[in-house]
């Protein structure tokens, strides 16, 4: 369950601007999307197998995304606890991808629906090769219905893509590229395990822009050990510089298991020095950026008007079905949470028999809560996508964090987020779908 936050007795909604200070202090600042899904797990309706679920399914005709995870690095990263493997992936793994693609379209609610974005993600999917990635790319257009305009995301880190292996993936569809930079500062880099300098990062970016690829950005992390606003300064004026369609920004999140938990262990923890310091950095990114003709997106995005619509976190935060292709990725079908199998034995098993994979069913208001959550990511509270019964208590917890400087009211079931409460947006998001699951619990 989730804390309901406490407020300090020495904040008022103003003490940041004089001290620095957060201006509403939780228990702790969530900092992921998942974080904010918690309390809808009251929802769940239970295991049921993907073919008995998809059976009494009607598609809703929205456009669908569609994730495809490479779970292989040839390094990891210091800070990671993603769903990945070491090393690099064979030709082995590619058949299986167009295996799934294949199976999965044997369902007919899989068939018929309309696809409106790609992701290929990871690990790094730049670890295939030009040929394995325009076979997948391939079998993607094969195999599913996409729109006119699909948006097509390849997920890189800049040393495994080359100006080659790009040019192909663009011959094959790709028009947008995330690069996992995290930061050009040298230290930096070598405290988070990243590979080559910062000076030959900026560098190889530059020849990708050369390409012509428009939709072109970046993964910065902030907040990092030893980080100053200098070190930070130097990373905002670089983005600028490269002239990117956009970059995510987040807050470090050290994974207990990881490498860096063991060389900076303090870091594992949120104390009221730390979440000032993160706080002090969050502005310093949101100030400049404006200055520099950046828009805020989401949460954790900040992008240049009409270059990056990111359309594949909008359609899957509007409620959108996301089909999950490959050994360890997440997605959601017709109200059903999926999570496909990372062992490479386990999800070869899957592929065989698909409509026996396993997920959770969700109930109603599932998809009304997780459209609401949704518009919080982007920056706003629309309280018409709840059940009239929750309303009221969402509408009066809101009403405090207007009064806190959280949020700014647009009309009587709109409010959007001030920057403090982009700051805080998932610990609000967590907040207010507790208050309602509260509410639908009660009626």
């Amino acid at each position: 369950m989730i804390t309901h936050p406490t407020r300090s007795s020495r904040t008022t909604p103003h003490d940041h601007r004089n001290t620095g200070h957060p201006p509403v202090h939780y228990e702790k600042r969530l900092r992921s999307h998942h974080d904010a899904l918690t309390p809808l797990h009251g929802l769940s309706a239970g295991a049921v197998t993907l073919g008995e679920h998809l059976e009494g399914c009607e598609p809703s005709g929205a456009p669908r995304a569609i994730y495809v995870h490479i779970p292989f690095c040839r390094k990891l990263c210091h800070f990671c606890n993603m769903r990945r493997m070491k090393g690099a992936p064979d030709d082995t793994y590619t058949e299986l991808l167009l295996r799934d693609m294949e199976a999965l379209t044997r369902l007919p609610y899989v068939a018929d629906g309309h696809y409106g974005a790609i992701y290929l993600g990871g690990g790094t999917p730049s670890t295939l090769s030009a040929a394995a990635l325009e076979r997948i790319l391939a079998g993607l257009k094969q195999h599913f219905q996409l729109t006119d305009d699909v948006e097509i995301t390849l997920e890189s880190s800049v040393t495994e893509l080359t100006e080659e292996k790009l040019q192909a993936c663009m011959n094959s569809g790709v028009n947008r590229v995330s690069l996992g930079v995290q930061t050009f500062h040298d230290a930096g880099r070598s405290l988070l395990g990243r590979s080559g300098n910062g000076q030959w990062i900026a560098e190889r970016i530059r020849r990708y822009r050369a390409l012509g690829l428009d939709n072109l950005g970046m993964d910065l992390i902030y907040h990092y050990p030893e980080q100053t606003p200098e070190d930070l300064a130097a990373d905002l004026h670089r983005i600028a510089e490269l002239d990117l369609a956009g970059f995510s920004f987040y807050a470090l999140m050290v994974s207990d298991k990881s490498r860096l938990a063991h060389q900076h262990p303090e870091w594992t923890t949120q104390t009221a020095e730390s979440l000032h310091r993160e706080w002090g950095l969050f502005r310093q990114i949101m100030e400049h950026s404006h200055h520099q003709g950046f828009q805020l997106l989401e949460l954790t995005k900040l992008a240049r008007p009409g270059r990056d619509r990111y359309r594949y976190v909008d359609l899957r935060y509007q409620g959108g079905d996301t089909l999950p292709l490959g050994a360890g990725a997440g997605g959601r079908l017709g109200g059903m949470m999926l999570m496909n199998p990372l062992a490479p034995e386990a999800y070869e098993q899957a592929v065989n028999h698909p409509g026996e994979r396993q997920g959770l069913a969700t109930r109603d208001p599932y998809p009304a809560f997780y459209r609401f959550i949704g518009g919080i990511q982007f920056g706003q509270v629309d309280m018409g996508h709840l059940p009239a019964v929750c309303r009221t208590p969402v509408a009066a917890v809101c009403a405090e964090r207007v009064a806190q400087g959280l949020l700014t009211p647009v009309d009587g079931e709109r409010m959007v987020l001030t920057i403090e409460g982009v700051f805080w947006g998932n610990n609000l998001a967590a907040e207010l779908a507790a208050t309602a699951m509260e509410a639908w619990q009660r009626r």
